[in-house]
């Protein structure tokens, strides 16, 4: 019903909407969200009121808030408004939404004394105190606060050196003063500052006891700055037996690591600096060396949770997901009273803090303000049924009416204390209410968020002052405020007021809310994708050209087949190398049925010769490809080489074309160049795993929920675009359907965009070029400064490679050897003589049935042969040739994720050198291959190059130098998936050579791939434009229809990989200003999105709009350590959130930016290949007009 509802708006936007290009029909659907049309029949009920969520967008729009403010609007009774950075930082308060409820907390860069203005001007019901935020920020003023609340927490001693903890003013101090008793040292008005500032601090002869002014504390202590956000703590040990000595470093945790040993940390810094100020606590022992994480809502509901105590070994333990791993546990009593006083004494209601339980006793080390539990669903049901009673509550607290009680729904009583009216009684008093238009107007006049200056000020409370209403039992009545709440209401906090005061100034006259959005979108999880090339000259080749002059692809067993009778010629005639021919057959025979095999054919151009030189033709363009047809030779036939072993012939057998060769027919015609020969690619792979569905739904989801926040009427008029192939269509039809929720969407719902989303080879020879610099660059030298390469006591590229190299030879010995431990004696595969690659020419193996109990289950169609025949062939790609290409570092670190992740236990085993291994004498019954050959014919100067560099690297193996963690040597602006660090010393010992591998190949591969689409910085705008200049031409116009509309409208584009680098160097390098630097820019993994957000904003006094872009990115399902990560059965790397690539800008300057490049390229009038699939799978037949 819904579908058919959707298909309504279809046509009416049909109608409606201009036409945008003649292959685009706009489509339209309906989701399910709150406000869907589909849905009108089902009455809104009354709304309560508005919550206002005032934090940064990085914490508001996480997938903890998400999950709450979802549950809060479910019912269509409460709205959200989320304010978004760009009102936050840019935008004056009297301009911010005008809002019932308040959900506002401090992260880094927020800018609390704005919020706080905010809330003192409209009067929000806060449900954080904002003021005390403040408080959270000196350490040593959270443990006063807690002293005086009779909160155990650990002795102490203090080292002030500034005059103690110090507050912004005077009304913030007697707002303290009146929520805890607490008050400061120094001045009358109670702002602090004036604490006896120590005179001595030093170490006992011993070293194991600090004296601070004659005050004493013994090792172990924990050192802890008094800035509550500098979380660089220092544990210092005794020099006993039970500990050691030493010292270990807390920090916030970077990816797997918390905390990391130090033998020299000794002396307190309150020592070594003179100046600075810090906390002494005694170190506890805690019970199974946890902590306790707990997190109120409210006073009386705290949800707590165990985890791993970061002083064990600073390895952070995780689950499948990627998250911290941490036990629910129960609080006793005594903890439950610590967490009421918490919430109730600091004024924040939704409150995080961390406990210890040593025996029978618990101790509060530290208060962390606004805090969210992550993945637990029951937790945030409970927190948003708290909040939405919370809500009501101060909603009839508002309206003066307060029917005669109802007894409290079963599923609150367990966590909310003292009578409260039902849900259904409070829709019933609201109901009556006859304030009820006062406050919000008309329910059709939404666009006005303004409120009656009379309600917000009792509207607001501080939690301190609700508990305090509560056990005095005066719920009828607010009573006159006495002399502590009279003080308090001068206060930067919100407070309960009877005063009379000054009317608020009028509604904003504006505020930014998102319009719509333009995402492109990577494809999810594919099996590894593998092809070979090869270089034909001859007749029957040309012929599968069927005329064209541009590359062509086949596609499709039937369609095959053709190139396989081409082959069969060739070898009939000894038109071309045999050795390859056979090769090629071979792959056509095992793959040619695969889904997704395909055969690449691009023609190559070369300068005509002087004795060429005639009048050929009257058309240049027929002049290029007749040239074999007129049974002109082109060069010898035993030129035909496969680019894929990359098997170095001599110079002299080269043709002069080579370096001159172009793919480009319309160069071809431009220089009067003619058909010089084929390269011939066939792929295959490339395919949509299991994990791919997790993937695609799990990301549907989310930014369906993110757009239900933002402006859930975006998701009314949603259009979706993809690309031909296989993996980038089915990731699209499965995102889809979860972000629109729904189990099925029409046939053509999904559109193909071949022009803007297929491979473009308009890029192909500036493409070349580069990859040829790229060769060099690995070759010597370091690695430049604005390429990805780790930041420090890293060797040079060269270096490395030749490390890789190295691995590779030490894991075919190790493979072969287990392989052979596996196969049945007589069925034993007979390598190849000609080239001593199994790859090339295998037998089928029969295997044990041992291989079950090594991995009993298997994934996207793989098994232990075709295992075998993968890693062979790259193999013979790294060790069987003398300079590795590039272009093969992105198949091998492709191949290694992908075995991490769906064949983890057979790689391992594999890999894992057994006991009796001896890899010296694997070496002498190893038979030399290609490049051995090639490296004995070399020139003596380069032979001794490459001798050094394999000693290099040997000597780099043989140190058994561990290169660390890859998260250590990368910045983290993005929040990745991460392994178990623990899992790494578990680990079998003998795979740390395989480590080491997956870790210079992913080195190499992130310093190569994105440098394929450009070097220098004009190069990647050029091949971007080249690649993408459609797509992005396309997104400005899709922003400039969003902008236009008085609708809200979405559009999503699915692609592959080199449509995000090339459109990301677009933006990057065609003036848009980032925020971040491209190296911060980890790999752009499966369901990597860049993101066109445009907000809106209408002033009300002149009736004008204003528009704004922002861009944001996500790398997408990517993990630093795939080797290490715990999954499930369903082994699915998680999708990182967005963040920002660029700040909020005028969206005018930026589509005026972007289309400033549009002129700089011109691309050919074909730039995908053609697909002769049906030409080849079928005779020919009259052509029908």
């Amino acid at each position: 019903m819904r579908i058919e509802a959707s298909f309504e708006g279809w046509q009416g936007s049909r109608l409606s909407r201009p036409p945008r290009s003649s292959s685009r029909a706009p489509r339209r659907l309906s989701g399910s969200t709150a406000a869907s049309s589909a849905s009108e029949a089902d009455p809104r009920p009354p709304l309560i009121g508005r919550i206002g969520v005032c934090a940064l967008d990085v914490k508001a729009r996480s997938k903890p808030s998400q999950n709450i403010l979802t549950r809060l609007q479910m019912k269509g009774d409460l709205e959200v408004i989320v304010f978004g950075d760009k009102v936050i930082l840019d935008e004056a308060v009297e301009n911010w939404p005008i809002c019932d409820f308040l959900i506002s907390f401090f992260s880094d860069g927020f800018p609390l004394e704005k919020a706080i203005a905010y809330a003192k001007l409209r009067k929000p019901f806060c449900v954080n105190d904002l003021s005390m935020q403040k408080v959270l920020w000196d350490r040593r003023l959270c443990l006063k606060i807690l002293d005086q609340m009779g909160v155990p927490t650990p002795s102490r001693v203090e080292v002030n050196r500034d005059g103690g903890p110090v507050l912004q003013s005077s009304e913030l101090a007697q707002h303290v003063y009146n929520l805890t008793g607490v008050k400061l040292e120094g001045p009358e008005d109670g702002v602090g500052g004036g604490a006896p500032k120590t005179r001595s601090v030093s170490l006992s002869e011993d070293g194991e006891t600090l004296i601070v002014d004659g005050q004493t504390l013994r090792k172990p202590f924990v050192e802890k700055p008094v800035n509550g956000e500098d979380h660089n703590i220092h544990i210092y040990f005794p020099n006993d037996q039970q500990y050691g000595g030493g010292g270990r470093r807390l920090f916030r945790k970077v990816g797997n690591k918390s905390s990391e040993y130090d033998p020299d940390l000794v002396i307190p810094r309150s020592i070594t600096e003179s100046n600075a100020s810090y906390l002494y606590e005694q170190f506890l022992r805690v019970d199974n060396a946890e902590d306790v994480k707990a997190y109120t809502v409210g006073p009386d509901f705290c949800h707590a949770e165990t985890r791993k105590s970061p002083v064990v070994d600073g390895v952070v333990r995780r689950n499948t997901h990627g998250k911290e791993l941490r036990y629910i546990t129960n609080l006793t009593k005594e903890e439950a009273s610590m967490a009421a006083k918490i919430s109730n004494g600091f004024g924040q209601r939704i409150c995080g803090f961390d406990m210890l339980r040593v025996g029978d006793r618990s101790f509060v080390i530290d208060v962390n303000g606004w805090s969210f539990v992550k993945d637990n669903n029951d937790y945030y049901d409970k927190c948003a049924k708290i909040l939405r009673e919370m809500f009501l509550n101060e909603r009839r607290k508002r309206d003066r009416t307060f029917d005669q009680p109802e007894p409290p729904s079963p599923d609150l009583m367990s966590f909310k204390k003292g009578s409260a009216n039902s849900h259904r009684s409070a829709l019933r008093t609201i109901l009556k209410s006859p304030s009820m238009t006062r406050l919000h107007g008309s329910q059709n006049t939404s666009k006005s968020h303004s409120v009656s200056p009379d309600l917000g000020s009792n509207l607001t409370s501080t939690p301190a002052e609700v508990a305090r209403a509560s056990v005095h039992q005066t719920r009828e009545e607010t009573p006159a405020p006495d002399s502590t709440n009279a003080s308090s209401n001068n206060s930067a906090a919100v407070s309960i007021s009877n005063e009379e005061e000054a009317p608020p100034p009028p509604a904003s006259k504006h505020s930014w809310k998102l319009k719509g959005m333009v995402a492109v979108i990577r494809h999810a999880d594919r099996t590894p994708k593998q092809k070979f090339k090869f270089t034909f000259h001859s007749q029957p080749f040309v012929d599968l050209l069927k005329g064209h002059q541009e590359e062509v692809v086949i596609k499709g067993e039937a369609a095959l087949a053709s190139v396989s009778r081409a082959v069969k010629i060739s070898m009939e005639q000894g038109l071309e190398d045999m050795d390859k021919l056979r090769l090629l057959r071979t792959s056509l025979e095992k793959k040619g049925g695969w889904p997704g095999t395909k055969v690449q054919i691009k023609p190559m151009f070369r300068k005509r010769k002087p004795e060429e030189m005639r009048e050929d033709s009257a058309d240049p363009e027929l002049g290029a490809i007749t040239q074999v047809k007129h049974g002109r030779p082109l060069s010898p036939p035993y030129e035909a080489t496969p680019d894929s072993d990359n098997l170095s012939r001599s110079s002299q057998n080269r043709s002069d074309s080579i370096s001159g060769a172009t793919f480009s027919r319309f160069s071809a015609v431009e220089n009067d160049l003619i058909l010089d020969k084929l390269q011939l690619v066939i792929k295959w792979g490339g395919e949509p795993t299991h994990a791919a569905r997790y993937q695609s739904q799990d990301l549907g989801s989310n930014m369906r929920d993110d757009l239900k926040l933002m402006n859930k009427e975006a998701l009314h008029d949603v259009r979706i675009f993809t690309s031909s192939e296989r993996r980038v269509s089915t990731s699209a039809q499965i995102w889809a359907c979860a972000f629109l929720d729904e189990k099925e969407l029409p046939e053509d719902f999904i559109q193909v965009r071949k022009d803007l989303l297929d491979d473009s080879n308009a890029a192909k020879d500036v493409m070349d070029k580069v990859k040829k610099k790229l060769k060099l660059l690995l070759r010597e030298g370091s690695a430049p400064s604005q390429f990805a390469w780790p930041k420090e006591n890293f060797p040079e590229p060269s270096i490395v490679l030749a490390t890789v190299v190295e691995l590779m030879k030490f894991h075919r010995k190790v493979m072969r050897h287990n392989f052979r431990r596996l196969v049945r004696p007589e069925s034993q595969p007979q390598s190849s003589t000609k080239t001593g690659d199994e790859t090339y020419q295998p037998s089928k193996a029969t295997y044990n049935p041992d291989v079950t109990n090594i991995q009993g289950r298997w994934c996207t169609g793989e098994e232990a042969e075709l295992f075998k025949e993968r890693w062979e062939k790259l193999f013979a790609e790294f060790c069987d040739t003398e300079k590795v290409d590039p272009s093969k570092l992105s198949e091998l670190y492709d191949s290694m994720k992908f075995d991490a992740l769906h064949n983890r236990q057979f790689l391992e085993w594999v890999f894992m050198p057994p006991d009796d291994f001896d890899a010296n004498e694997q070496n002498n019954n190893a038979q030399p291959g290609n490049g051995d050959k090639s490296e004995e014919k070399a020139e003596n100067s380069t032979f001794a190059h490459k001798l050094g560099l394999k000693k290099r690297a040997l000597s780099l193996l043989e140190s058994r130098q561990h290169f660390g963690s890859l998260e250590d040597t990368y910045d983290h602006y993005f929040k990745l998936q991460s392994g178990p660090s623990n899992r790494k010393k578990k680990s079998d010992e003998r795979l740390s050579k395989l480590r080491e591998l997956y870790k210079l190949a992913k080195v190499l591969f992130d310093y190569i791939t994105p440098q394929e689409y450009g070097i220098k910085d004009s190069e990647k705008l050029e091949i971007g434009l080249l690649t993408s200049l459609p797509l992005l031409q396309e997104i400005v116009r899709d922003l400039e229809e969003v902008q236009a509309s008085s609708d809200a409208k979405s559009f999503f584009y699915f692609t592959k990989e080199s449509h995000i680098y090339t459109l990301l160097n677009c933006i990057l390098e065609g003036g848009i200003q980032a925020k971040i630097t491209r190296s911060a820019i980890p790999e752009l993994d499966y369901l990597s999105q860049i993101c066109f957000e445009l907000y809106e904003s209408k002033d009300s006094d002149t009736d004008t709009f204003s528009y704004s872009i922002r861009i944001s990115i996500s790398p997408g399902c990517h993990t630093f350590d795939p080797l290490d990560v715990q999954l499930d059965s369903r082994h699915a790397i998680g999708c990182a959130p967005r963040r920002s690539l660029t700040a909020h800008q005028d969206w005018k300057e930026v589509i005026e930016t972007l289309k400033a490049k549009f002129d700089t390229v011109k691309l050919p009038k074909s730039f995908i290949a053609v697909n002769l699939s049906d030409k080849h799978a079928y005779k020919p037949e009259p052509t029908m007009y």
